[in-house]
């Protein structure tokens, strides 16, 4: 008598083609909701029409800027990818997505800071290569506006924590102290090569003693508060005239 059980060849086919059938179906669904999430701003500032790749571009801009803040406000420590991703107006997985883990978001927030200052220095009025150079820089080295404080106060933050054992920030708050370091020195090399500062004065030394001097004020401003900064960028004029200038 024939058995009435299904062969076991045949039995799970109809589920193989089932489950076969959802993933085909899930894809699409699955590309949308990245896509998805990237929203456009029904605020009435006009982002609606933005394209999807500008909207991405925005996305990032907006997260970059949420980390920012709560980075000078509270450090990066305790920072979390989803509190960024709220604080952005998003998802709370869209920086993860975007930026793969905390450390490729503070990457991003260290060289995003980097890149805004090299904005305004280029939005300065030119100043010629050697000692004006370096007086140029310090002389707007103090000059700072709400969003420059916001900046100046997560990079020093970065800064300390950069050197905590085991810190995931060490290698890029390093490369960005470095590369800090080498564009004064070139200010310095060349002011040497055109005869207007001393010629037994070490370029690396003395950039990193200014550059340390400097944001060290900074620092003292953030906790005290009422510095008064213009004293000190003249003072420091004048020191810069007397170390490093060529006597006359």
């Amino acid at each position: 008598m024939p058995s009435k059980a299904s062969s076991p060849s045949t039995a799970p086919a109809p589920r193989k083609r089932l489950a076969r059938k959802a993933a085909a179906a899930s894809a699409p669904a699955v590309e949308a909701a990245m896509d998805e999430e990237f929203p456009a701003d029904e605020g009435g500032d006009g982002s609606a029409r933005l394209t999807q790749a500008e909207r991405r571009a925005l996305a990032e801009r907006r997260i970059l800027d949420a980390a920012l803040g709560l980075v000078a406000r509270r450090g990066s420590v305790r920072m979390t990818l989803a509190e960024v991703g709220e604080a952005a107006g998003y998802s709370r997985g869209l920086p993860a997505h975007r930026f793969g883990n905390k450390g490729g978001l503070l990457q991003r927030v260290v060289l995003n800071i980097g890149a805004r200052f090299e904005a305004r220095r280029l939005a300065l009025p030119q100043h010629r290569p050697g000692l004006d150079a370096v007086r140029s820089l310090v002389s707007t080295y103090f000059v700072r506006d709400d969003t420059r404080w916001i900046e100046t106060r997560a990079l020093l933050v970065m800064m300390t924590e950069g050197f905590m054992e085991d810190s995931e920030l060490n290698p890029y708050i390093g490369e960005y102290i470095r590369s800090s370091i080498s564009r004064l020195e070139q200010h310095i090399r060349d002011g040497i090569a055109l005869g207007e500062i001393r010629a037994d004065i070490d370029p690396t030394t003395a950039a990193t003693l200014l550059l340390g001097a400097l944001r060290g004020v900074l620092h003292q401003r953030l906790v005290l508060g009422d510095l008064r900064l213009d004293k000190v960028r003249d003072l420091a004029m004048q020191m810069v005239d007397r170390t490093l200038a060529v006597k006359d």
